[in-house]
């Protein structure tokens, strides 16, 4: 492990942390100078609609439920909010419930979507690690498994406290504090302390085992100051295979409020840790069935494999292992404000500190302890990272010139070492160094980021015609440092002074507008265990010179309507992606082989979206969204010295159609909810050789709510059924990466999805 380094900023905040609790809501230079926040409500509703670059939408009691619909934003934006994140089964991660949106392709072997080595979200054909993430003004990193600069959004926040999720499916706005945002965009905003004290409490139970707890309590408005803490603990066993996952979390938020300004303070910690799923193969799956997973607990039996000697379907070591974890700890706090300087100038101003600690447990028969021929390897983990992100507001007659810059300073530390066992060991804990026998590799990154921005936003023609323009500029310099020989150690730095975007929006009427939007983005070198430099210094070396980050253009036209019945919106895009990067893994990712890292030049992609909202009466509607999307590589490129033919394939784990549909009727204190989703075929070799078939899965829903039931405020219970047909499917491709070409079959990198699952949730206020 490294020994952290305090910045000032860092030492600023862990003294304040006995006393604050969260970050501030995004607020929107469109509105500045106007402080229209007579309840926490009414300001999360207005400002949060904002956070994209756009106006706030014109009626704010969609943003409760869902919005598809987002008048005068000058790109593709939707909302999702409370209502919709409470039909969700209780611990459902909140991305999760963006797979109804369209274009967006979620996926997890487990029924919450909370499952971090099997979840994967894509977005018109780009992955997880090359979209952004916020919560309130905070940046999230990349959300890949491995993450070297942010954490989850599911260990930022609880379900329960969060206002609203705002997804930009094209192009984030210039203001979002990310380096992966090639593609969109999502924007997490947390809700604001209760004007009431008050205590709410839930309870969820289902298969497996499944039990889940969360208490939030509200201290009410004194004077402008309100706060709240909240705690989670969850435990479920899996749905297959011994083992269980784990999580504790804790929230807390505190603000102060005045009339021309606030100030807020954010603190969460989490703790997960999940026992992992055995990684599959097609021909695995064929051999073994959908249900195969790793030995444990039986022990005979994974010492038997690893001496080679197999029985039953296994015919080789990598067909199971005893066990596999990952564990997770991380402690994130900020301190931010909202300040009208006068009635036109507005500055909004975001400091935090996050520091991470995890672990990946394997045992593994390709290293020999003492004693037997097997061995518990380790990958380790962790970050540390402080940051400042602001931005000035200034609002003159038809214009709003706002200007800002985010700043931070990152060591994340990573690396790969074996622990000797004489038998099955309880691994549900960090391993220190000393325990160490081998050390395979150790790697040290320094990433200094800096990122700035400037745009107009004009209201022209009775504010019927919206135009937003700016630019933004990036320096990105990570210095990689070989502290255990293995893996490469360098520099690779990513620049550029102007990353131009320009959007605009025509209302035509009341109800309906087009829009139309450009914008250029590029992505940092990712460090870290699967990054640039995942490789030997040799191949590091060669390639350092012509190292080109990852560029994106996009382009997106689309029209949309709305009214007290309809939410209709329809886009089209087209996206060039230059120098695309592939780790290409050349061996069992138990082994531990350093990778090979591939520009495979361009990428095209071009395609539609479909969201339809109809409201035919108060207690019925149906939402329906479809997506066509064409990923295609423009060029082949060489692997091991060969020519690999991919030019005019279809990218890996990205399907060509999406479809979703749902329907939700009440009727008195009961509302029923009935959804499904479509997934088209996915490869997982970029010479489309293997892949998966399309499915659909369904889920459905029954709750109960009421209000004002003896001394409680608001009691609700509800009962969500997850893959009610109980499909058998592959879930997640790519979890130990991706591959050339996989002819028969063998490529380990595949996760199933759960079978049918039932979940009861008990949710009341006081």
């Amino acid at each position: 492990m490294k020994t952290p380094t305090r910045t000032p900023l860092a030492l600023a905040l862990l003294a304040v942390l006995p006393l604050v609790c969260q970050a501030q809501t995004p607020s929107t230079p469109a509105d500045a100078g106007v402080r229209n926040a007579s309840t926490a409500g009414v300001r999360n509703a207005s400002t949060a609609a904002v956070a994209a670059g756009g106006a706030p939408l014109e009626t704010a009691a969609t943003l409760d439920t869902i919005s598809v619909i987002g008048h005068r934003e000058v790109r593709q934006v939707q909302h999702i909010g409370k209502v919709e994140l409470q039909a969700s089964a209780l611990g459902t991660n909140p991305v999760k419930v963006l797979e109804k949106l369209p274009g967006v392709h979620f996926v997890s072997s487990d029924p919450w979507g909370s499952y971090e080595w099997s979840n994967r979200i894509a977005i018109r054909g780009f992955a997880q690690n090359q979209l952004g993430y916020t919560l309130d003004d905070l940046p999230l990193g990349d959300n890949s498994y491995a993450n070297n600069n942010g954490l989850s959004p599911n260990r930022a926040i609880l379900p329960e406290n969060i206002a609203q999720l705002e997804l930009a499916q094209g192009s984030g706005a210039l203001r979002i504090p990310s380096t992966s945002n090639l593609g969109g965009a999502l924007l997490l905003h947390s809700s604001d302390p209760e004007s009431e004290f008050g205590t709410r409490v839930n309870l969820a139970y289902g298969d497996n085992a499944t039990l889940r707890s969360f208490v939030r309590v509200d201290t009410g408005d004194h004077g402008g100051f309100s706060a709240y803490v909240s705690g989670m603990h969850s435990q479920a066993d899996r749905w297959k295979g011994a083992g269980v996952q784990e999580q504790q979390q804790f929230n807390g938020k505190a603000v102060y409020q005045w009339d021309r300004g606030r100030v807020a303070a954010w603190l969460s910690t989490s703790r997960r840790n999940e026992t992992d799923d055995q990684d599959m193969s097609l021909d695995l799956i064929r051999r073994c069935g959908y249900d195969w997973d790793n030995y444990a607990p039986d022990w005979q039996r994974a010492l038997a494999a690893a001496k080679g000697q197999f029985n039953g379907c296994v015919k080789t070591k990598d067909d199971a292992y005893y066990l596999a974890r990952g564990m997770r700890n991380d402690d994130l706090a900020s301190v931010s404000g909202e300040f009208d300087l006068n009635d036109q100038l507005r500055l909004n101003a975001t400091a935090y500190y996050h520091r991470n600690e995890g672990q990946g447990h394997w045992f593994t028969p390709y290293i020999s302890s003492p004693t037997i021929p097997m061995a518990l390897r380790i990958t380790s983990y962790d970050i540390e990272r402080s940051g400042l992100n602001a931005r000035l507001a200034y609002t003159l007659d038809q214009h709003t010139l706002e200007g800002g810059f985010w700043f931070e300073d990152s060591v994340h530390g990573a690396g790969r070492s074996f622990v000797n066992i004489a038998g099955p060991i309880d691994d549900q804990r960090f391993f220190d160094p000393s325990e160490f026998a081998q050390r395979l590799f150790r790697q040290r990154f320094d990433t200094r980021t800096r990122q700035w921005f400037l745009q107009d936003t004009m209201r022209l023609l009775d504010e019927r015609l919206t135009i937003n323009a700016g630019f933004k500029g990036q320096d990105v310099v990570t210095d990689g440092t070989v502290v255990v020989p293995g893996r490469a150690g360098g520099r690779l730095s990513t620049r550029d002074n102007f990353l131009p975007q320009l959007g605009l929006s025509w209302k035509l009427n009341e109800q309906s507008d087009v829009f139309a939007n450009y914008a250029e983005n590029q992505a940092a070198f990712r460090p870290g265990v699967n990054g640039a430099w995942s490789l030997t210094q040799a191949s590091f070396d060669l390639s350092r010179a012509s190292a080109k980050p990852e560029e994106s253009k996009t382009l997106e036209l689309g029209w949309r309507y709305g009214d007290d019945r309809y939410q209709l919106s329809t886009t089209l895009y087209g996206v060039n992606f230059d120098n695309r990067q592939l780790v290409i893994v050349p061996c069992p990712g138990v082994v531990s082989c350093p990778n090979q890292f591939a520009n495979v030049g361009k990428v095209r992609t071009l395609g539609g979206e479909f969201a339809f909202v109809w409201t035919p009466t108060e207690h019925l509607r149906w939402l329906t969204s479809y997506a066509y999307n064409d990923s295609q590589y423009r060029s082949n490129y060489l692997s091991s010295g060969k020519l690999v033919q991919v030019r005019g394939k279809q990218v890996v784990d990205t399907p060509k159609q999406l479809f979703a549909t749902e329907i939700s009727y009440g009727a008195g204190d009961f509302e029923l909810r009935l959804g499904g989703k479509y997934t088209g075929k996915r490869y997982y070799t970029y010479t489309n050789d293997a892949g998966t078939d399309a499915f659909w899965l369904w889920d459905a829903g029954v709750s109960w709510q009421r209000k004002d039931v003896g001394q409680i405020k608001s009691l609700r219970v509800g009962l969500n059924v997850y893959n009610l047909l109980d499909k058998t499917y592959i879930a997640t491709l790519g979890s130990n990466g991706f591959r050339d070409t996989d002819p028969q079959g063998t490529f380990q990198t595949l996760l199933t999805g759960a079978p049918r699952q039932w979940f009861v949730s008990v949710d009341a206020k006081f």
